[in-house]
């Protein structure tokens, strides 16, 4: 009787210690679960907020390169406008002695102010000395010494300093006053400065013939400098470009700096100031999603972490993929998708990085009867022409080079292969028939074009972008000149072929 009573009393002690070690092991899973909840929320919480803070950093990164790039577009359109004007046989004569002020004040400045809305107007003589200046279109002749350190001046003689070396090292018969309208772009000088108190983008060119048809009886060129005032009409512009909230311009330098802080600088190197805006913010949205899947996350572990995970990710290779798409569109022709003029120099300053011991050439193409296209079947005609042609380049030089288009209806090609005179004519004889095949423009209709050349190989025709474009332009202006859709050779004979014309016209004259 004592054994079983101690064996039951022994199995009785052994059943009521089973609860409290099943409530222990609960405890533990409980406690456990609670931990990966709460690890996981964390962790998610800690996700979210980079995620958070790394879409607003991109976001301002982005907004930021696009403001930089679209100041940038107001000083070339600043530049453009002034090369309407100052490209002129007009303005030029009508700045040498005696100034026919009548010209400088009605067309000249009349015409920046009334047309182009430049706010103030300067014409710097060779010597430094200011020949007129303008407010708006109110004109003002004086003859006034600008001191060494003045703004206006220092930025003139930037110019002419750089149109000076333009004109010394090239060997045209038309550089003492030709200047073709993109190496006048690259001469211009653009700088921030305050301007009466105000805060202004200032843009100065030289002042040059066009035609040629001029009187050279004084020191040139005078350089016309103007000033566009960033006031209310300006910042009106650049919100219609931008959309930016609370878009603002503090002149001077910040308080503390700040990566909200846009900061823009003078010519000598310091803050001019900067930009502020109320910047988007998409990390906001993120974190407003994601919560509540976090506190489904706190007890649907699995299911949410997965779903936290898929939308992140998402969200990050929208991100991505919106500034590949961004950085694409900057560097390519946005209608034939062809690599833009900022691409292609690129890819030849890498060409230029393997001479002497890896040649190649440029081909300089202008398409022929392309004009009759646009004026007779319309626009949409027009760019379906450019299209194909893009096409028909792209295939015909495959992965020997690379086919560029610099705008309207200008391509240019870089045939990185190396070759002799012979295979660059076959090639160019192989553009000149694709490119003449019919294009189809839709509606059962077709047009014929043609193709002018210029090709310029390089050691032998220069060793630096501009001395090769320069002698490849040349080269297609022969081509045009002896009936266009053909090619032609850079060489020193193209420019001694280029004198002597410039010798029979003088003759002829």
């Amino acid at each position: 009787m004592a054994g079983q009573k101690d064996k039951t009393g022994g199995t009785e002690s052994a059943g009521l210690a089973q609860p409290h070690a099943g409530r222990s092991i609960r405890v533990w899973i409980y406690g456990l679960a609670a931990l990966l909840i709460c690890l996981s929320t964390a962790s998610l919480a800690f996700v979210a907020n980079l995620a958070w803070r790394e879409a607003d950093r991109r976001a301002l990164e982005s907004e930021q390169i696009r403001l930089d790039n679209t100041l940038q577009t107001l000083f070339r359109e600043i530049a453009r406008d002034q090369i309407a004007l100052a490209q002129w046989d007009e303005t030029f004569n009508a700045l040498q002695v005696p100034l026919d002020k009548t010209f400088i004040e009605e067309e000249l400045v009349n015409d920046l102010w009334g047309d182009f809305g430049l706010n103030r107007t300067f014409l710097v003589a060779p010597d430094g000395h200011l020949v007129a200046q303008a407010i708006e279109d109110k004109t003002r002749f004086e003859s006034i010494s600008l001191p060494e350190d003045n703004l206006v001046r220092q930025l003139a003689e930037d110019a002419r300093r750089d149109f000076r070396q333009r004109q010394s090292a090239s060997s045209s018969v038309f550089a003492e006053w030709h200047v073709p309208q993109a190496a006048l772009m690259q001469i211009a000088k653009t700088t921030y400065a305050v301007i009466d108190g105000s805060p202004a983008l200032l843009s100065a060119i030289p002042i040059l013939p066009d035609d040629g048809h001029v009187r050279f009886d004084s020191d040139y060129p005078v350089v016309l400098v103007n000033a566009v005032y960033l006031d209310d009409r300006w910042f009106a512009d650049l919100y219609e470009r931008l959309a930016y909230r609370e878009f603002r311009f503090f002149p001077g330098e910040p308080e503390r700096l700040h990566p909200t802080n846009h900061l823009i600088h003078a010519a000598d190197g310091s803050i001019f100031g900067y930009f502020k805006w109320d910047h988007d913010k998409p990390g906001r949205d993120i974190w407003i999603m994601a919560m509540p899947l976090i506190l489904i996350l706190a007890s649907i572990i699995a299911v949410v972490a997965f779903a936290a995970a898929n939308r992140i990710s998402r969200l990050s290779a929208s991100l991505e993929e919106s500034e590949r798409k961004n950085r694409h569109f900057a560097r390519h022709d946005a209608l034939t998708g062809l690599p833009n003029r900022h691409h292609f120099s690129d890819c030849l300053g890498f060409a230029l990085d393997g001479l002497p011991e890896r040649g190649f050439a440029i081909f300089a193409c202008d398409l022929d009867r392309f004009k009759p296209v646009n004026d007779t079947y319309g626009h949409e005609a027009g760019d379906r022409v450019i299209c194909r042609v893009a096409d028909r380049l792209t295939r015909t030089i495959g992965d020997k080079g690379v086919v560029s288009r610099i705008g309207g209806d200008e391509f240019i090609i870089l045939f990185t292969q190396p070759a002799d005179r012979q295979l660059l004519a076959s090639m160019a004889e192989q553009l000149l028939a694709d490119i003449a095949s019919p294009i189809d423009i839709g509606n059962g209709q077709s047009v014929e074009i043609g193709v002018s050349i210029g090709i310029a190989a390089a050691p032998d025709c220069g060793t630096t972008e501009k001395a090769l474009i320069r002698m490849a332009d040349m080269a297609l202006y022969r081509v045009k000149e002896n009936g266009r859709n053909g090619y032609e050779f850079a060489g020193p004979y193209s420019l001694d072929a280029a004198q002597a014309r410039h010798k029979m016209e003088l003759t002829s004259t």
